[in-house]
């Protein structure tokens, strides 16, 4: 019964015409920031898949490091654990690149064999080949920054030095005595996402001449859920190995995206906080306007709670229309944008084209209760307010 007159008296037509524009600025001042919700937090949902997806690239899914033995026995024992498809040992520390006069900080990681089948960027080869071992001479890749840097124009007759600090000379009173040093032809260049720039891949053996043995480690390729695979592979190996998944190595990066996401949303609302005060006006405005109503509803029996109810339920009206206005909009432009990508990206810094953006229902239904739960406070504020007990 309450809502029947709270409908009735909202689209009145004998309502003043300044209460219906204020009731109709309500809804829109509602319906925004709803709708900004919607759509800031699936661009921030949609930048975290994205930068998941670039790391799934670039970082092995389980990575084992502070190996004492690095053997192919135990590289096959780790292969034979359930969930575990394919394992290559990797060395990898700082050097100086150096290729005619040029020179370069660059981060110089050696591979295996096997090193492709874990983390697959040799398909993103744009000139020369993936292929480090050709007969008996070693061969690097370069990512694009670091051929740029370097001026390497052409893989073609293109050969670099390598510099290394030995950690057991820093110190010396000699210090060139504790630099290695190694040249290498290059054999290709690859694009290299943000997070491999300023890498030479090159042989392990390349690498191992550079670096101490204690760098060396394990990446790991899982066929199934990762966290399953690390309990297998901690039961089985020795308590002096460590174990990273990719999601604990930036795990801190993975927080601050959560934090900025949760931040952006407290500040959208307080948006809606601020606008949901135009409903207490609003329903203020009918509560006067509807006074001879009120005093009929009275002389037949009704009570102030009663009446209290259906201004309660006004304000509720106004909400929800455009609260549900706001949603509609907010999910019809994230849908706009995931099929159409109309908001394109600067395709050379990321792997998509268009601006990520990915809906999650408990976001949703997050909004919704949020929302559900200011308009029916500002609704009780304005009938209490205004309709004594």
């Amino acid at each position: 019964m309450q809502w029947f007159f709270a409908r009735r008296y909202l689209f009145s037509r004998s309502s003043h015409s300044v209460i219906n524009i204020i009731a109709g600025v309500s809804l829109v001042s509602v319906a925004i920031p709803v709708a900004a919700m919607v759509i800031l937090l699936s661009v921030f949902n949609g930048f975290e898949s994205l930068i998941k997806r670039m790391y799934a690239t670039t970082d092995a899914d389980i990575e084992i490091s502070r190996i004492t033995e690095p053997t192919e026995q135990l590289r096959q024992h780790i292969l034979a654990t359930e969930g575990v498809e394919s394992a290559s040992f990797v060395i990898e520390g700082q050097a100086l690149a150096r290729f005619e006069k040029r020179e370069s900080a660059v981060t110089v990681r050696g591979v295996d064999e096997n090193y492709f089948a874990v983390l697959p960027i040799n398909q993103e080869v744009m000139q020369g080949s993936a292929e480090l071992t050709i007969g008996d001479y070693d061969r690097a890749l370069l990512t694009r920054d670091v051929a740029q840097l370097l001026t390497i124009y052409t893989v073609a007759d293109s050969n670099i030095s390598l510099h290394a600090i030995s950690g057991s000379n820093i110190g010396s009173l000699l210090p060139l005595s504790g630099i290695k040093s190694q040249r290498i032809a290059v054999g290709g260049v690859m694009r290299g996402s943000q997070q491999l720039k300023g890498l030479i891949i090159v042989p392990l053996r390349t690498a191992a001449k550079l670096f101490s043995a204690d760098k060396i480690k394990l990446y790991l390729h899982c066929s199934e859920d990762i966290e399953k695979v690390k309990e297998r592979l901690q039961s089985t190996l020795t308590e002096d190995v460590k174990i990273t998944t990719r999601a604990e190595k930036n795990a801190a990066f993975y927080q601050i995206m959560r934090y900025e996401k949760w931040a952006v949303f407290f500040v959208a609302l307080l948006v809606l906080l601020i606008a949901s005060l135009s409903i207490i006006g609003t329903v203020i405005m009918l509560i006067v306007e509807k006074r001879d109503q009120q005093q009929t509803l009275l002389s037949i029996g009704a009570d102030r709670g009663f009446i209290r109810g259906i201004f309660v339920r006004e304000g509720l009206l106004i909400s929800g229309i455009g609260g549900a206005a706001g949603l509609i909009i907010g999910v019809v432009v994230v849908l706009v944008q995931q099929i159409f990508g109309i908001i394109t990206l600067p395709s050379a810094n990321f792997i998509v084209d268009s601006y990520p953006v990915e809906m999650h229902l408990s976001d949703i239904i997050m909004i919704f209760i949020t929302f559900v739960a200011i308009a029916w406070s500002v609704s009780q504020i304005a009938a209490n307010t205004m309709i004594k007990r």
